[in-house]
């Protein structure tokens, strides 16, 4: 008989649910950072919360906040703390270590000029002379 569908909005929902996940992902990975010095399991457990709450509502991690989280053992590094970073200009670029379990990640460095020359297209040459004459 002629009942009304009421259809429901996800888009609204989805926003709305984006938001507190990024808004409490920060706020984890803000109080991993502190405790990461005073009590590495507690940081650990911050760093898994805030992963796990981005896969189930499939918010990225900020890139900022995620380069200085180890994939390894899950702790929130501090550069000069518990994570040693070094700069290697022509090899490899940007390299952090972590002191805890030892992995470490490599962040590679291109100069202005080096960028410009991967992007530039090769014309294909095309001979001048014509097999057929031009009609007029």
């Amino acid at each position: 008989m002629g009942r009304k569908v009421q259809h429901r909005d996800y888009g609204k929902a989805r926003a709305e649910v984006a938001t507190v996940a990024s808004e409490r992902i920060h706020i984890l990975l803000n109080l991993a950072q502190e405790m990461a010095l005073k009590d590495e399991s507690l940081s650990r457990r911050y760093v898994a919360l805030a992963r796990k709450i981005s896969q189930r509502t499939k918010v990225k991690i900020p890139r900022e906040m995620k380069k200085y989280l180890c994939k390894r053992c899950g702790i929130a590094l501090i550069l000069g703390q518990n994570a040693k970073i070094r700069l290697h200009a022509r090899k490899t670029g940007i390299v952090i270590t972590c002191l805890s379990c030892g992995s470490v990640k490599r962040y590679p460095v291109t100069g202005k000029n080096e960028s410009r020359k991967l992007h530039v297209s090769i014309k294909p040459y095309i001979a001048e002379s014509s097999a057929f004459p031009k009609k007029n």
